[in-house]
């Protein structure tokens, strides 16, 4: 049977597709907001039950349109299990990181993402890096030290340290995430691999809320209220996941790289906004050295794929 998902490819359309990833970023922190706001009415392990479930049924269609019986046909089945171990633990690290950080310090932190894949990059497909970008990527652990700003009394809190952990545990399992699906995307279809993982991440979270005997709030319409945001989280990240795809579609990594830093103002704005957040010095310093770091590790990408092509 023919394999549907083959074709070619979309011509490519940057200001489209830097539109779709905004799009997707501000998606992303919407459902950050909600899952921060209500945490505290909800189990952890039911909000990720729900996000993985409610996102199925979209991901399922478009699935069914590009590839009909072979929606679920997939080769590389060990790297495959490697990729949804790294992005369950990853979006439960970063869940919890919204929930006991502010979200622009768990905004900022999920940025070391490009500097946690700059150094396993090597050791896990074989690329090469440079004096550049290692350097880069000390400016970027330095940002971090700035940011979280150790000498300060709020990092003694246990809290701030659980939630730091987690912040940084995001981006680090993130970026393996992404090292597993560069491997992946080499022969799998990006959807079928995505529908492996939503399935998986529902039957892991739904057996792990049953076990830990987690329950929604007796208060009916309490109950109805959070029901709605969970299904709406669900179907929400199933639209994120398909316009992140498509934007890389449309447009290089490498052209998209700045987009992602629109994330910062945005939960700069959300947080204050809704969660009354203060900004700090040492907040708006290392958050200009975390971005300023990894954007010239995107710039020597660019440069180190122009000499690979010449």
């Amino acid at each position: 049977m023919p394999d549907n998902h083959a074709g070619p490819p979309p011509k490519q359309n940057v200001s489209l597709g830097m539109t779709l990833l905004f799009s997707e970023i501000v998606i992303s922190m919407g459902i950050s907001a909600l899952v921060k706001q209500i945490s505290g009415d909800v189990s952890f392990l039911v909000i990720m039950f729900y996000r993985y479930l409610a996102s199925l049924p979209l991901l399922f269609l478009l699935g069914w349109h590009q590839r009909q019986a072979n929606l679920l046909r997939v080769k590389q089945v060990k790297t495959l299990v490697i990729r949804i171990i790294m992005g369950a633990v990853g979006l439960s690290a970063w869940f919890n990181a919204v929930i006991y950080l502010p979200l622009s310090v768990a905004t900022v932190l999920s940025q070391t993402m490009a500097i946690f894949i700059t150094i396993m990059a090597p050791f896990i497909l074989g690329e090469r890096v440079g004096v550049h970008r290692i350097v880069a990527v000390l400016f970027g652990f330095f940002g971090v030290v700035v940011l979280i700003n150790p000498f300060s009394e709020i990092a003694s809190s246990p809290l701030w340290s659980i939630g730091l952990a987690f912040g940084l545990a995001a981006p680090f399992f993130g970026a393996l995430m992404f090292i597993f699906l560069r491997k992946l995307g080499q022969t799998e279809a990006p959807i079928s691999t995505t529908l492996w993982y939503n399935m998986t991440g529902a039957i892991l979270f739904f057996v792990l809320a049953v076990a830990d005997g987690t329950l929604m709030p007796q208060n009916l319409s309490e109950k109805n209220f959070i029901l709605f945001t969970l299904i709406f989280i669900g179907v929400a990240s199933s639209a994120q996941q398909f316009l992140m795809a498509k934007s890389h579609q449309l447009a290089s990594a490498t052209v998209l790289a700045p987009v992602h830093y629109t994330a910062v103002p945005i939960s700069i704005f959300v947080g204050i906004l809704f969660f009354n957040e203060v900004i700090t010095l040492p907040f708006l310093a290392g958050t200009s050295v975390i971005i300023g770091s990894t954007w010239y590790i995107f710039h020597r990408e660019k440069i180190r794929k122009a000499e690979n092509n010449n």
